[in-house]
């Protein structure tokens, strides 16, 4: 496709769309004598319309998932963003929707780049730069954002990725394992109290098969650490994510042939979660000029 970005070496090849949210299309792994995609690819319909929601993975910044009626409040003042989901919540900040500058491109990695100053439009009202970078090592591909303050005053943030997986991979009967430990999980989709203990049902600290549990869940007190494996296969993905990338999104629609596993700094609602007080947002308050970076990277490995 026209404007994509193709990294490659000889375990994995990556496809991006620099004109949208320098989004990834596609990641495909090589398993013996064929390439097998190992997140969600993304329909080529879907690709060519820019429709970012439906790629492999995107960027959420300045805020990860929902802030409710597009409202937060900000060291005693309140902000209104556009609303863009159908509930009238602002959702997953607005750099995933913009066209991103190409800094770098080499065979392996990329570097691209946006400055909300040249968006006139921009859906958050403190201006800010971002950089991602792409890189291949082997058999493992990294992520890593930075985001740094433009404007004059205190800005709050947050960030993260919404990389999608199949729930099957190979064989149409093959169904993935998930292993992530965290310390606890907000009961509502817009939390306004902390977190609270994992249940059971929603409790992944050991590998256990996915199935057709329906997710929808921010964790809080993540290690850092998911892995995702599919037995018959052979094949195992293990992420791991840098601090403050403390927050696990689960997202898990019954019915799909995928999930998400979403490593991200805030919780959801965290702007007003951090302004009543409540410990443990995720909120990320940037000074003039401050800067915060952090990444994560998947690592294959294949029998």
């Amino acid at each position: 496709m026209t404007g994509w970005v193709t990294l490659a070496n000889d375990w994995l090849r990556l496809e991006l769309a620099p004109d949208h949210g320098a989004s990834v299309v596609n990641l495909a792994a090589r398993l013996g004598e064929a390439w097998t995609p190992i997140l969600r690819p993304t329909p080529p319909a879907e690709a060519a319309a820019g429709n970012v929601s439906r790629m492999a993975s995107f960027t959420l910044a300045p805020f990860s998932n929902r802030l409710p009626n597009g409202r937060f409040h900000f060291q005693g003042r309140p902000y209104q963003l556009r609303p863009n989901t159908p509930e009238g919540h602002a959702q997953h900040g607005d750099v995933r929707r913009r066209p991103w500058q190409t800094q770098h491109v080499a065979s392996e990695s990329a570097v691209f780049v946006l400055d909300t100053r040249t968006c006139p439009d921009f859906n958050y009202p403190f201006p800010f730069t971002a950089e991602i970078l792409y890189r291949l090592e082997g058999p493992a591909c990294e992520t890593r954002l930075s985001l740094t303050n433009a404007g004059a005053d205190p800005m709050p943030a947050g960030f993260g990725f919404h990389p999608y997986f199949p729930r099957s991979l190979g064989a149409a009967a093959e169904a993935v394992e998930l292993e992530a430990g965290t310390s606890g999980v907000y009961a509502d989709l817009i939390p306004t109290t902390p977190a609270g203990p994992v249940p059971p049902e929603l409790d992944f600290a050991r590998r256990r098969p996915l199935a057709d549990t329906a997710l929808n869940h921010c964790y809080a007190g993540w290690d850092g650490r998911a892995s995702l494996q599919w037995p018959r296969a052979g094949v195992t993905l293990t992420l791991t994510a840098e601090a403050p990338l403390r927050h696990l999104v689960l997202f898990a629609p019954v019915g799909e042939p995928y999930f998400a596993v979403e490593p991200v700094t805030n919780a959801t609602n965290a702007f007003n979660l951090h302004a009543a007080g409540v410990a443990g947002s995720g909120t990320l308050v940037l000074a003039p000029g401050a800067t915060v970076a952090a990444g994560f990277r998947l690592a294959l490995s294949a029998a």
